[in-house]
């Protein structure tokens, strides 16, 4: 059952469905509210364990913040969350987004909430260094981005820059407001050096078609996270347990 809570000012849309196992805490990817997962969410209470989730600020029945919001202020939402809910100890699951809040959370040492082992699902938090043609691709949108706005030059370019500046926007970023705008400028950051640190076990799971957070990431992650683990889903993209269900729901019960 959807429900409403006051949580650092913002109307926040959750569900805490009942289970007798440790609790698991579900952080969606960015702007997928949480109705999305729900298959996940029914095996895991086929599987006994007690579901919490949220929505993110700005997204499906959460209030959208007055300010642009850091990863920091993510972190900190969340564990506000697992406050309000007595959350104490759990296993963390995150989509897409959301695996920049859990990646903050395992390798902080100091978490007040105990992890007792995570699963990442077509994670971010790594960014590629760009290749010599995305670069020189780059350098040209920044001039044109310079004569775009400049004010002698920006009538003469202005409609290209407008017009290859949302070509190159993604659709995420299309779609979102400009408080959500700057804040995903925020959190586009490189989290490779906290995977060291991580402690818990972790399976990373990534679709094979994965264009958003590709495969690589996943390869990357596991080959810094000690121990972690990584299955790759057939024929899947970026939701990549609606792509694949038999093989994502049987390595999700394997992981259990």
């Amino acid at each position: 059952m959807a429900l409403q809570m006051q949580l650092q000012g913002l109307s926040t849309h959750y569900i805490d469905l009942p289970g007798e196992k440790t609790p698991v805490l579900f952080l969606h990817g960015w702007g997928a509210k949480i109705e999305l997962y729900q298959p996940i969410f029914d095996l895991l209470q086929e599987r006994g364990y007690r579901v919490a989730a949220f929505d993110m600020p700005g997204v499906g029945g959460t209030q959208e913040p007055a300010a642009p919001l850091t990863l920091a202020d993510y972190v900190a939402f969340t564990l506000a969350f697992c406050k309000e809910l007595h959350l104490e100890k759990v296993i963390l699951m995150a989509h897409s987004h959301g695996g920049r809040i859990a990646l903050c959370m395992l390798s902080d040492p100091d978490c007040p909430v105990k992890i007792e082992k995570a699963v990442l699902i077509d994670a971010a938090g790594v960014r590629l260094p760009a290749s010599p043609s995305a670069k020189l691709r780059q350098s040209g949108y920044k001039l044109l981005k310079g004569l775009g706005t400049g004010k002698l030059t920006a009538p003469l370019f202005g409609d290209l820059y407008e017009e290859m500046r949302d070509k190159r926007a993604s659709a995420d970023y299309r779609a979102a407001t400009p408080v959500m705008r700057a804040t995903m400028n925020n959190v586009l950051v490189d989290l490779r050096d906290k995977m060291p640190a991580v402690k818990a076990p972790v399976l990373l799971i990534y679709g094979e078609n994965d264009t958003a957070t590709p495969v690589e990431y996943g390869k990357l992650m596991e080959s810094l996270i000690p121990g972690a683990g990584l299955a790759v889903i057939r024929s899947a993209g970026h939701f990549s347990y609606a792509d694949n269900w038999p093989q994502f729901s049987a390595v999700l019960r394997a992981f259990l």
